[in-house]
């Protein structure tokens, strides 16, 4: 099966090492002998309680997260994220700057635009997103409290290659 294995990287799911697949396929009806699959568990449990623990400490390692800080695990994927980063992040002025150079930072703009002030400090929509805007043409506001941008716009095939 090894040479039949398709390698996707695509923006979405993507391909996972064999060794990986093979342990969660071997633990999906027994996870480490605890007669039932994670996706059977309650998530008050102890053995998901250690699940989580254990994860959350090796985030937390991992990403150097000092004391003090929390780890939250989310669900929603990335379009929760257009709302979570004004939310989270827009701060005492309610003001920010967006870039919309592609489909997802539009998205992003058009969510932010419930939540506060936002500044568009650049857009490529003249040119259906074929080009990033230089570093000279974004017009932000001093009082922002972020400038939003997608680094990778992956439909539009562009890239920023500068921050």
């Amino acid at each position: 099966m090894g040479n039949e294995r398709v390698y996707n990287f695509s923006a979405g799911p993507s391909m996972l090492p064999l060794e990986v697949l093979e342990r969660a396929g071997s633990e999906i009806t027994n996870y480490q002998g605890s007669g039932m699959s994670v996706m059977e568990m309650s998530h008050r449990s102890k053995v998901f309680q250690k699940i989580f623990d254990d994860t959350q400490a090796k985030f937390r390692k991992l990403m150097n997260v000092p004391e003090g800080y929390k780890v939250l695990f989310l669900q929603g994927g990335a379009s929760t994220q257009f709302s979570m980063a004004p939310l989270n992040l827009i701060g005492k002025t309610g003001k920010a700057d967006y870039a919309v150079t592609g489909n997802f930072s539009n998205i992003a703009y058009k969510e932010a635009k419930k939540y506060g002030e936002i500044n568009l400090a650049a857009s490529s929509a003249d040119k259906n997103h074929t080009y990033i805007p230089t570093q000279e043409q974004l017009k932000l506001d001093p009082e922002a409290s972020y400038f939003y941008y997608c680094a990778n716009n992956t439909i539009y095939g562009t890239e920023w290659q500068y921050v």
